[in-house]
């Protein structure tokens, strides 16, 4: 049997569609195949509904639902760390890779140009070198502090939620980027912490930064 992976405690804030109604949700805890979320809307025990985060989303099935909290049974495994950081994996850009050639080579078979929609942009130049700088680094976290602090409060209003649900959830993303940077500019190994940046375009962007000598 494969093993699940664990749950993971998460502050995210997300939307779920069912019976015609979409409403502002925050996930409490997240796996490949489970989720708990809270909200001042939430279906009752056996409802079928749709969860989405930016562009993911995924059905579920509500298996328990009290005080404000619902438990979720999630049709298909997702990606934990894609949920929680906004970018897809190598893996799934691949197959995105793959599936823009074949339409390049069907409008070339049907003797059309490539669309402009198709076409591989320049890539963008390669990040300078940086030095690390604890004081930065420490900066950076305090201000993952108050970003933590602004999406918190902003998320128990559940006007704000219903209004500005994306613009929270692209504020979760600042605060994981920020997190990122500020242990990348604190570790004394700079290489290894940008192999475990887990956000892999932040993580591509930075591979030209090299330790200080």
């Amino acid at each position: 049997m494969i093993a699940r992976e664990p749950r993971k405690n998460v502050m995210i804030s997300a939307t779920i569609e069912g019976d015609g109604v979409s409403a502002p949700v925050r996930i409490r805890n997240l796996s490949d195949r489970g989720a708990m979320i809270d909200g001042a809307a939430l279906p009752e025990t056996g409802s079928q509904i749709m969860l989405r985060r930016l562009q993911w989303m995924v059905g579920a099935t509500v298996i328990w639902a009290r005080e404000g909290r619902c438990g979720l049974q999630l049709e298909n495994d997702v990606v934990v760390d894609e949920w929680i950081t906004g970018t897809r994996s190598a893996t799934q850009r691949t197959n995105l890779g793959q599936l823009r050639v074949d339409k390049i080579q069907a409008a070339l078979r049907d003797g059309g140009a490539v669309p402009a929609a198709l076409a591989r942009p320049a890539p963008p130049p390669p990040a300078p070198t940086k030095p690390v700088d604890l004081v930065v680094a420490q900066e950076l976290a305090r201000l993952k502090e108050v970003l933590d602090a602004i999406a918190l409060e902003l998320s128990e209003d559940m006007d704000v939620l219903m209004r500005h649900g994306e613009a929270l959830q692209n504020l979760d993303i600042a605060s994981a980027t920020v997190e990122s940077l500020e242990q990348v500019l604190s570790a004394e190994d700079v290489i290894k912490a940008i192999a475990e940046v887990p956000m892999k375009d932040l993580r591509d962007r930075l591979s030209g930064i090299e330790p200080e000598s």
